[in-house]
């Protein structure tokens, strides 16, 4: 027959080492559930960041085929004013008469 009192305090020891096992598994189980809810928040944040990565590059693209397109124009605009200023070449002859007067008119002299 067993004494009570030593009976008492395993009974007591075992069920707190229980106690601690099982506050162990729960928090084991919340470890996990938490390592879960990280995981899907961390593939959500790639999931965006990808969808900012490609949004931000179809803006870069137009961007840049916006300016290419105000280069060109640009560029025609350049060459047609180019060829509007650029006219027949004047008579050396005639160029050379005109100075001459000018300078006669400037100076008081004949020509």
């Amino acid at each position: 027959m067993q004494d009570r009192h030593s009976s008492t305090p395993a009974a007591g020891l075992d069920a707190a080492f229980n106690r601690v096992l099982a506050v162990e598994a729960q928090a084991r189980v919340a470890i996990e559930r938490c390592r879960e809810q990280a995981a899907a928040r961390v593939a959500a944040a790639e999931r965006e960041a990808r969808a900012i990565a490609r949004r931000a590059e179809r803006r870069i693209q137009a961007a840049h085929r916006i300016a290419d397109r105000g280069i060109a124009r640009a560029l025609t605009e350049l060459a047609a004013a180019d060829d509007d200023s650029a006219g027949p070449t004047p008579d050396t002859a005639m160029v050379d008469a005109l100075a001459a007067a000018l300078a006669a008119e400037l100076t008081g002299g004949d020509v």
